[in-house]
């Protein structure tokens, strides 16, 4: 019994062990479950947090990248286009002649952060081959202010028509969307037409056939090459162009009083002796040159002048440049464009006047003494000189003055040198427009995206009174320095008292600018009207796009 007892005793003890043991073992493997959860809980929120700081910090650099994207535009908004160079084209810059007074062309690349810089009145310069120098304008839009003579300019994205605002918000300018509409460019931004596709309107206001993002504008009047000799060194090369005018009128009728029914039978030759004389022989034009300090190309008809600035870019030519590039004559709108940027005081010369060009070599008009030999017309005007007798790069001598922005950067010869023949015209049906200007007049009363044809009226007399008529006409034409800048068409009523003569009678072409003896009658805003003859006193400009 005992016994027994003593084995029911342990066997309760038994079991009592084997219960604990199980609870250990239960609580055992809870603990390890509930460690490893708490484990994995951690590690899972560990993880968690790793992924939210990525994302977070994900997050935070985009919104950084955004940002940093977002300025950039606003940046890039409110800037210019980025020069397009044309094959042939060399970006340059200019060194401040810390050690000379003359400032040197030192070429460098598009990556260049000093090439240009628009907010600095350092407009992009570009070099061809033969030396010329070229402008490059930006797309733009633009304010008139009557009041202080002014224009206030935005720059435009791409071929856009937007803007950015003083906050970074984007705003459209106004352009002109028909051929009747008159737009009002003193309220709101109006596009430059000078970019603008306007083929759907006519090239109502010298527009192109295709939205540009600029335009190339020779830095200096259209001159003579001279290789090997003072002023420069580009070569002397026959274009495929031939000469057309012969001889000279304007100056037979202006000088010596030959009455216009004798003006067809002038003979004394049409040519600069730099060029050769004309006679009998059909000579071909000389490819020019757009360098500072060279004999400015006169005794040029308009009819030959287009035509040679159409070739600049044929096989063969001394620029270097390719057939995808269209070379052309100025404009009134391209004069404008380049005038309007000048006018802007945060990009270009502002509220004055540039300096007139007026270097004179006082040996223009025409001699019939047979001593002279070649020398029967002779050059007049010098390329990028002012008052002061002082080259375009001349430092100490302030000659910076005659540029549209005051400084080295800016185009030369706005003012003075040349009045600069344009291809715009009246079609008032006189016998000099198809005698002077065949290849200019060829869209006739229609303007084309080379020539632009302005209203007139023929009634009334010719004169003063004929041009402030015809001048009242053009009322809806913008962009070209004229009714905007101007308000009679006749005498000093251009900005900064500059002259002004709209076309009528037998001189229905424009001109701009003045020549180096007009003194304050030139300017940027001052126009003229001439025949289209070949003339000791008008040149012209090339444009590229």
């Amino acid at each position: 019994m005992k016994i027994r007892k003593n084995l029911e005793k342990g066997s309760a003890t038994m079991i009592v062990i084997f219960v604990i043991f199980f609870i250990v073992i239960i609580l055992s493997t809870f603990l390890v479950y509930v460690t490893s959860k708490r484990n994995n809980q951690l590690r899972e929120t560990e993880k968690l947090s790793e992924i939210y700081n990525g994302d977070m910090q994900e997050i935070y650099e985009e919104r950084k990248n955004r940002e940093s994207r977002i300025e950039a535009e606003i940046k890039k908004c409110h800037g210019p286009n980025e020069p397009d160079l044309k094959v042939g084209m060399t970006p340059v810059k200019f060194n401040e002649a810390t050690t000379s007074k003359k400032g040197e062309i030192i070429k460098t690349t598009k990556e260049d952060k000093d090439w240009y810089s628009y907010k600095d009145k350092k407009w992009a310069n570009a070099e061809t081959q033969d030396g010329s120098l070229w402008v490059w304008i930006p797309r733009f839009a633009y304010k008139i202010n009557s009041d202080t003579q002014t224009t206030d300019v935005v720059f435009l994205k791409g071929t856009t028509d937007e803007y950015c605002d003083e906050n970074g918000n984007i705003q459209i300018a106004k352009r002109c969307r028909s051929k009747e509409e008159k737009v009002d460019t003193e309220a709101g931004y109006t596009l430059h037409p000078a970019f603008t596709d306007e083929s759907s309107i006519g090239f109502r206001n010298g527009g192109w056939d295709k939205e540009l993002a600029g335009i190339w504008v020779s830095k200096f009047e259209a001159a003579y090459a001279t290789s090997g000799e003072v002023p420069n060194k580009a070569p002397v090369k026959e274009s495929s162009v031939v000469y057309t005018t012969e001889t000279v009128v304007a100056y037979l009728m202006e000088v010596q009083g030959v009455n216009s029914e004798a003006m067809d039978d002038a003979s004394i030759p049409a040519r600069n002796w730099l060029d050769g004389v004309y006679e009998a022989n059909k000579e071909k034009i000389k490819y020019p040159t757009f360098q500072g300090s060279s004999y400015s190309m006169n005794y040029i008809s308009i009819n030959d002048s287009n035509n040679i600035s159409r070739v600049l870019t044929e096989p063969g030519n001394i620029y270097g440049l390719s057939l995808d590039t269209d070379s052309h004559l100025m404009k009134n709108s391209e004069w404008g464009a380049c005038t309007y940027l000048a006018r802007d005081s945060k990009y270009g010369i502002g509220n004055k006047e540039i300096a007139v060009n007026n270097k004179n070599l006082n040996n223009g008009g025409v001699s019939t003494t047979k001593e002279q030999g070649n020398k029967l017309a002779s050059v007049y005007a010098v390329t990028g000189y002012n008052a002061n007798n002082n080259e375009w790069n001349d430092y100490l001598g302030n000659n910076l003055s005659s540029s549209t922005t005051g400084n080295i950067y800016g185009i030369y010869d706005m003012s003075g040198g040349l009045w600069e023949r344009n291809a715009s015209y009246i079609n008032n049906g006189n016998q000099y427009l198809e005698k002077y200007g065949a290849s200019v007049v060829i869209g006739k009363d229609k303007s084309t995206k080379y020539a632009t044809v302005y209203p007139y009226s023929d009634v009334g007399a010719d004169g003063n009174e004929k041009a402030a008529t015809n001048y009242k006409l053009n009322d809806k034409i913008y962009g070209d320095s004229i009714s905007e800048t101007s308000s009679e068409g006749k005498g000093n009523s251009s900005w900064y008292g500059s002259y002004s003569y709209y076309p009528e009678g037998v001189s229905a072409f424009f001109s701009y600018g003045g020549h180096c003896c007009d003194g304050s009658n030139a300017g940027l805003s001052a126009f003229y009207s001439f025949y289209g003859d070949a003339y000791w006193r008008h040149g012209y400009r090339c444009i590229l796009v």
